[in-house]
């Protein structure tokens, strides 16, 4: 059973109920995939002009790779932490290309409930 999926899962109904985030995204495509290091877990998702439209098995050639360990890809899936300071320490490790790490990263930050 994988660990990440339902957070995916609910992090892309969350993104695709912020319609203005969604439509500030519409330039973008994208596949990632995230990495599990210490379960050996990978899961893909697809984003075609702003929206995510497959989630599912790594497979392909991924124009980013975000890896961590399961349990934190989860906390920063459920909005319950913040990717910056694990990616400063090397805890969260990204490859591929900036725009789309910054990109990424937009999209998490943006929906983070207001403190």
């Amino acid at each position: 059973m994988s660990a990440l999926r339902a957070p995916l899962d609910r992090f892309v109904a969350r993104y695709h109920a912020n319609q203005a985030l969604v439509t500030e995204q519409r330039g973008w495509t994208c596949a990632i995939v995230l990495a599990a290091e210490d379960t050996a877990e990978q899961i893909a998702l697809r984003v075609e002009h702003g929206r995510v439209i497959a989630v599912g098995d790594a497979g392909g050639q991924p124009d980013l790779i975000v890896t961590g360990p399961s349990a934190m890809l989860v906390e920063i899936l459920e909005l319950r932490q913040d990717p910056s300071e694990p990616y400063m320490f090397g805890e969260l490790t990204v490859q591929g290309e900036e725009r789309h790490f910054t990109r990424l990263d937009y999209v998490v930050t943006s929906l983070y409930p207001e403190s």
